[in-house]
């Protein structure tokens, strides 16, 4: 019996740690459906043979063959040619029999070769996207891979970022950047707000005032964005930027590439002040009585355009015509959220278009205007999406929802509910340009904190739906704001790693998630390859949140210090020097004089600070 046990735990020494190590010495984000490891490695070095079908060579060799030098430092062989059976490889396998959904994938790493098998371009692009997480952070030229089978496949098909690049221009070099790290992490589709009060961003062939005019606005740079004034009609308009329709063949090439679907969006009838200040004609009134000047930030008065008048339909039509042939996307957003009617209600056309339609209010009269916008759309064999707003009134038959309302709205349950396609992007949950740490730390933007583990932590499927209505879940998606992102790199700030989140709640089912898991991931490999990327990640995670009481009766103040990270030790000093582990570990709340300095920060086990140290006079 003794030699019995003895062998048993000879075979888990010597297996079942192994096999352990392995599974960690990896960190997959978004995490796989299933990943298996085996005995063995493959060793990838410069005598690999890549085999691509030969259908996909022309789209797929040049970015693998990119990838493999940007991460490795290595320049491979491509073939469309079966490897021998002395070849070590990398295969490529179409497949239309394989039990994986579409842009699903296996990955089977063995010692003397690795193949990839999906039913399509997509699948075989995340596969590699996977592969190339179990690269060394060094270029070290030769890689010893495990032996592993992995089966993956995305929980939606709608795995979506957006961008707004209206409040802030951000460079095209930049937007394909992003492009190229985001699908990385398997996102799929790139949602671009491409107009706004503050700026119009897209060349219009037919309508060039519309970037003359309606890309620029007045320099406000250093007063906070809500406290702006309009700008004058006399003063410079230096502020801005526009893309022209080369720049976006070219950025819809680069992500088609990259699996990634590009969505324009352009938002009306509201948030369109840069559209009315290019042709005030568009407006509700012959005579202007509005301040026509591009937005230069806060709120813009004015800024929807007439439901009334025809014009403004034929002006739309010949606009998302030009834009239809520039977007391959199935889909062309509208916008359609928080127009202010007030000048509908005095406007004569659009009086008279309600009266001639038999409208109640001006709530129908949007439902009218969004109707006949989305016949536009769909003269150009394009689906229309619209923000959830497009819901009120008579609603919009055949359009696609993106539900971003909570609380007192709950478009997330009535739009499938109603037979809507939904996408959701909860404000709650996925307005990333809400901060992500200590509001006393982090740059200027919306006090509402939204920290990575709130991103992580959502299901974006009510379970009020039946099953049925949860097939019309198309998927999740987290949106940038740009009110408060006027450098790319503060873009980048906001964007990461809460992207990575989005995209693990995106990808992975719910049962595969696992917050330690994903933030020692990111700890470990996802933070030094963004870095390595040249990447502007947020590092808000490690953030410590203090918070305190000021106990008058006894003169003191209660202090309470928090981590959203876990695992970790927090060290604060009271006497003006910085922490370290040699400082005070912090157990639970402590008392304290009032007026003195906090300082505190998150050290992991090796002693290492983490993230920022935070300040705080306990006044």
């Amino acid at each position: 019996m003794f030699r019995y046990l003895s062998c048993i735990l000879f075979f888990l020494l010597l297996v079942g740690p192994n096999t352990q190590v392995r599974a960690q010495k990896y960190h997959f984000v978004p995490q796989p459906e299933s990943v298996s490891f085996s005995e063995g490695h493959f060793v990838l070095d410069k005598n690999t043979k890549v085999v691509v079908p030969k259908k996909l060579q022309g789209m797929l060799i040049p970015y693998l063959a990119e990838k493999f030098k940007s991460d490795l430092d290595l320049d491979l062989t491509f073939s469309y040619r079966r490897p021998d059976s002395q070849e070590k490889y990398i295969e490529f396998k179409l497949d239309k029999r394989a039990s994986v959904k579409e842009e699903g994938y296996h990955l089977v790493v063995e010692p003397g070769g690795i193949s990839i098998s999906a039913k399509d371009y997509g699948g075989l692009f995340n596969g590699f996207q996977t592969l190339r997480q179990t690269f060394p952070l060094e270029k070290t030229g030769t890689v010893q891979i495990s032996a592993m089978v992995v089966k993956d496949n995305p929980r939606f098909g709608w795995r979506g970022i957006m961008l707004d690049v209206s409040r802030h221009f951000q460079p095209k070099e930049f937007v394909m950047k992003q492009i190229d790290v985001l699908s990385s992490y398997k996102v799929n589709k790139f949602h671009w707000h491409l107009t706004d009060d503050q700026g119009w961003r897209i060349e219009i062939k037919k309508y060039p005032n519309l970037t003359k005019k309606g890309a620029w606005r007045a320099d406000r740079t250093g007063v906070a964005w809500w406290q702006r004034e309009q700008a004058t009609a006399e003063e410079p308009k230096t502020v801005g930027g526009f893309y022209t329709q080369e720049d976006i063949k070219q950025v819809v090439a680069y992500a088609q590439v990259r699996n990634v679907e590009v969505i324009p969006e352009i938002d009306v009838p509201g948030h369109s002040k840069a559209l009315v200040a290019s042709y005030p004609h568009l407006f509700c009134y012959d005579e202007p009585e509005a301040h026509f000047e591009v937005a230069t930030g806060g709120k813009a008065p004015d800024n929807a355009v007439c439901a009334g008048k025809e014009s403004t339909y034929s002006f739309l039509g010949d606009v998302i015509e030009e834009i239809a042939a520039l977007f391959p996307s199935k889909y062309i957003h509208i916008g359609g959220d928080e127009c202010n009617k007030t000048n509908w209600k005095k406007c004569p056309y659009c009086q008279k278009a309600k009266a001639d339609n038999g409208l109640e209010n001006e709530e129908e009269l949007q439902s009218y205007f969004i109707q006949k916008v989305h016949k536009l759309v769909k003269a150009q064999n394009k689906t229309m999406i619209g923000w959830d707003e497009i819901l009120s009134g008579n609603g919009a038959p055949g359009a696609t929802i993106m539900a971003w309302r909570r609380g007192k709205y709950t478009p997330q349950i009535t739009a499938p509910q109603n037979g809507y396609p939904t996408i959701m992007t909860s404000y709650k949950y996925m307005y990333i340009s809400q901060v992500q740490g200590p509001s006393i730390s982090e740059p200027e933007g919306p006090k509402v904190v939204l920290p990575l583990s709130k991103v992580y932590g959502h299901d974006p499927v009510p379970q009020e739906l039946t099953e049925e209505e949860k097939k019309l879940v198309l998927g999740n998606q987290a949106s940038l704001w740009g009110e408060f992102t006027p450098t790319p790199e503060h873009c980048e700030y906001m964007l990461y790693p809460r992207a990575l989140a989005s995209a693990e709640v995106s990808w992975s089912l719910p049962e595969n998630k696992d917050w330690i898991r994903f933030q020692r991931a990111l700890e470990d490999y996802h933070f030094p390859l963004l870095e390595r990327k040249k990447v502007n990640a947020s590092k808000s995670l490690f953030s410590v949140y203090p918070s305190y009481a000021i106990d008058e009766l006894h003169g003191q103040a209660i202090v309470y210090l928090q981590a959203e990270a876990q695992g970790y030790d927090i060290y604060y000093t009271l006497n003006g020097e910085d922490p370290s582990t040699e400082s005070i570990k912090y157990v639970k709340e402590f008392k304290t004089a009032p007026k003195t300095l906090l300082k505190a920060g998150l050290f992991n086990k090796e002693g290492k600070l983490l993230g920022k140290i935070v300040e705080l006079r306990l006044k």
